[in-house]
């Protein structure tokens, strides 16, 4: 069960917004790390539409999980989307980040966040 989702459009498009405006450098906005790249390449879901800054059908969308419990000291890894299922039967309930990238010019942004809960808490 899908719980908490915090949607980042209105973020996204003031960031947008401001590089167009001048107020931001392009260059301080594709600056996404190699890591996340190389991710979007790999286990990458394409995007619907092409990259907000460069317009090439590049952009991809990275799938981070975390796991809700034990240490936070551990960090997250890149899945493809395909495989929630089988990292919440895995792992239990998972902190899920969606981030865009763009493979050509490199820029990125955080799409989404939200709990992937392995039962309904407010079942019992």
């Amino acid at each position: 069960m899908r719980k908490g989702r915090i949607d980042y459009r209105m973020q996204r498009r003031a960031v947008l917004r401001d590089v167009f405006d001048g107020l931001h450098a392009v260059q301080d906005v594709r600056d996404a790390h190699p890591d996340l790249v190389r991710a979007g390449t790999h286990i990458g879901a394409a995007a619907r539409e092409d990259c907000p800054l460069c317009d090439q059908p590049q952009l991809r969308h990275v799938t981070y999980v975390f796991r809700e419990r034990g240490a936070r000291t551990q960090g997250g890894r890149a899945v493809p989307r395909e495989s929630l299922p089988a990292q919440l039967d895995r792992y239990g309930d998972l902190s899920v980040y969606t981030v865009e990238v763009c493979l050509e010019c490199h820029w990125h942004h955080l799409v989404e966040s939200y709990l992937l809960l392995a039962r309904d808490t407010a079942a019992g």
